[in-house]
């Protein structure tokens, strides 16, 4: 049996980066971008009443919201205060707005939506199969999923040396929690790789973003230059040391 995440650990190191995120979310920013134009792709998808999971600072919200009718919105954090921050950010932008913090995974759902949204978000799902028919019973009979995700090989420098990271879900079984309850009609990978100037630069931007919520390591400074060592021998490159996020993106329909 896997072991379920520490959701108060994981919602202990988003609470710890309200102030820092969006200023240091750089691939978040890139992804929200991508999700975005892929969801312009499709005509299909109604945006009169849409749940958007893990809002964040409202990066994706506020796109969504500038160029689409927004009847009807719920926005949801495990952060209280990101619900605040992206309400404040889109409140002029939507008829009918309402929070719904806490885990997803324990939180009741509204009905009849239209468009469920989450970016770079499901990797934090202690149970993804339960969660989709969750969604596809709070869905209309027409209505999307449309997600990104984080997969295997994200931040593999530093699984590699330190042994841990989440336990992402390979493309097979993402499709297998999904395809139970809703008809995939888009599914694409694509993988990004920042460089940081220095190893103390990288765990700096995993501070700052959150993304290191399971993470209780506290390092010695012994401890801390030999991973630095370790990862400049194996890693660094001209252009400074590298972090690698993979990311999935979903478009599901409930037929």
């Amino acid at each position: 049996m896997e072991e379920l995440l520490d959701k108060d650990l994981v919602a202990k190191h988003f609470q710890s980066c309200v102030g820092t995120y969006e200023e240091n979310a750089i691939v978040q920013k890139e992804i929200s971008n991508q999700l975005f134009s892929l969801l312009r792709r499709f005509d299909c998808i109604d945006y009169s009443r849409v749940l958007e999971i893990g809002c964040c600072t409202g990066l994706l919200t506020e796109m969504v919201c500038s160029e689409n009718t927004v009847n009807s919105l719920w926005v949801n954090d495990i952060i209280a205060d990101f619900c605040n921050t992206t309400s404040s950010r889109i409140k002029n932008s939507v008829a009918d707005l309402y929070l719904l913090p806490g885990d997803i995974e324990e939180v009741n759902l509204p009905k009849e939506l239209t468009l469920v949204l989450s970016s770079a978000t499901f990797q934090w799902m202690n149970n993804l199969s339960l969660l989709t028919e969750k969604i596809r019973n709070s869905l209309k009979t027409g209505g999307h999923l449309a997600f990104s995700m984080f997969g295997p090989g994200t931040m593999e420098e530093i699984s590699s040396l330190t042994g841990r990271g989440l336990p992402y879900l390979s493309e097979e079984r993402l499709l297998l929690c999904l395809e139970k309850y809703l008809h995939v009609i888009h599914i694409h990978k694509e993988r990004k790789r920042i460089y940081f100037p220095t190893v103390r630069a990288v765990l700096r931007h995993i501070q700052k973003t959150g993304v290191g919520g399971l993470s209780k390591q506290r390092w010695s400074l012994s401890g801390l230059k030999d991973f630095e060592k370790l990862y400049v021998s194996r890693f660094g490159t001209d252009l400074g040391v590298p972090v690698s996020y993979i990311s999935t993106f979903v478009i599901a329909e409930k037929r």
